[in-house]
């Protein structure tokens, strides 16, 4: 189990699948810049799956894609399935 360091169980996980987000919320990016990376930093599908899969073992209970318009990653179906 994960905890936090109000010894409180974390059950959600935010996961982003897009490298950009056009949104600029304070909650993920206190301070805004353009962020921006290759695509060969970007984890794949397969990636992220594995890591949801390592935290749901960990005991996440819920898992919220997100990313700015997370449904312009192609694959992005397949990976909601397979979640």
């Amino acid at each position: 189990m994960l905890f936090d360091s109000f010894n409180r169980k974390i059950k959600d996980l935010r996961v982003s699948v897009t490298d950009r987000c056009n949104f600029r919320c304070f909650y993920c990016d206190p301070n805004p810049a353009p962020c921006t990376s290759s695509d060969t930093t970007l984890l794949t599908l397969d990636e992220i799956y594995f890591l949801c899969d390592v935290f749901v073992s960990l005991g996440i209970e819920k898992i919220r894609l997100t990313g700015g318009e997370p449904m312009v990653r192609k694959g992005l179906d397949q990976l909601v399935a397979e979640l």
